[in-house]
């Protein structure tokens, strides 16, 4: 069985993340960095924090008025890695 921490994974806009439990599928928008405008304000130099902006559709959330949400690049792949988003990437 191969550990899922040694494989590699590299998101990219327009990957598709499936939530089996929840039957809801996610798009990646956009990948931000979400202390951008925080330090152009401060003299340190601050390692930023990587996210992605993923619209979700789904039956669940067909009548919510918010369809995007925002995860870190960390916790997306831990996510992907534990079995709790399926990765199907856009080639």
């Amino acid at each position: 069985m191969v550990d899922p921490y040694t494989l590699s994974i590299h998101l990219k806009v327009g990957d598709v993340v499936y939530d089996s439990e929840t039957k809801e599928s996610g798009v990646l928008v956009r990948r931000i960095d979400l202390l951008e405008n925080f330090s152009k304000h401060i003299q340190q130099d601050i390692p930023g924090i990587i996210a992605w902006e993923i619209m979700w559709a789904g039956s669940d959330i067909k009548d919510s008025s918010v369809r995007m949400y925002v995860y870190t690049e960390s916790g997306l792949i831990n996510m992907i890695r534990e079995g709790l988003l399926q990765l199907y990437q856009n080639n």
